[in-house]
């Protein structure tokens, strides 16, 4: 991580593993890494499925996925020791189930209003360019019908 000039919070600094999702990012688009042998999805990247096994010859590649799932745990941050946070309100941090896989978790803030905050509560990715050329994801709750 690195701190971006005015926005004064860290940011990513994407590497060779990262990059893709990164790139995916700045386009508006959540992809995560996906076994081609059996077509599990890993976050963060993995050198080798966790679900074939497929030591010999792993082979991954990102792929979108809907940006939706549920919260399936959440913390809230009020005292921020990291640089570029203090002064803030509470930060909701988030650990979502995404729609695609059981176990394909990813840990995100939380942003909009949190009044319907609670465990398996329905969310969606929203982004946001924090500084030129670099965009976050972020989830939202999502409107229920």
């Amino acid at each position: 991580m690195t701190v971006a000039g005015d926005y004064g919070r860290p940011i990513p600094v994407p590497d060779e593993d990262t990059a893709d999702f990164w790139e995916a990012v700045s386009r508006h688009e959540l992809v995560f890494q996906r076994c081609q042998h059996c077509g599990r999805y890993a976050h963060l990247p993995v050198a080798f499925c966790v679900g074939c096994e497929h030591l010999g010859d792993p082979c991954f590649r990102f792929e979108p996925v809907s940006g939706r799932g549920t919260i399936v745990s959440w913390t809230v941050i009020r005292d921020h020791m990291v640089a570029g946070f203090q002064g803030e309100g509470p930060i909701i941090h988030v650990l979502v189930e995404m729609a695609e896989q059981s176990d394909l978790l990813f840990p995100v803030s939380l942003v909009g209003d949190p009044a319907g905050l609670a465990l398996g509560a329905p969310v969606e990715v929203v982004f946001r360019e924090v500084t030129s050329g670099v965009t976050l994801p972020y989830f939202r709750l999502a409107e229920t019908a």
